[in-house]
């Protein structure tokens, strides 16, 4: 089992930082960076969203320049994930 607390901040950061209208690849980065390394879990997850009701994962895909598929194009999820993988992988996510 890894860090939830840790993805329960990242996610309340990126939600908050988005719905400022702030968020862009240099503060993604920026926000994703002191988590290299750690064990950051989905396990922290609160189901939090954005304004317009976006996942800080969506988000995060979308700040970094990647697409993210509807449930229609992606009913499994594994296109999203494997975005999500690149994100997390690029700022040394364990």
């Amino acid at each position: 089992m890894g860090w939830n607390q840790g993805y329960t901040i990242y996610e309340a950061t990126i939600v908050r930082a988005y719905d400022a209208g702030k968020l862009d690849k240099a503060l993604l980065a920026a926000i994703m960076e002191p988590y290299r390394g750690t064990d950051i879990d989905h396990g922290g997850e609160t189901g939090l969203r954005t304004k317009d009701g976006k996942s800080a994962d969506q988000v995060a895909v979308e700040a970094f320049g990647l697409k993210w598929f509807s449930s229609e194009k992606d009913p499994d999820g594994e296109k999203n994930y494997e975005a999500f993988r690149k994100v997390s992988d690029h700022f040394g996510w364990c």
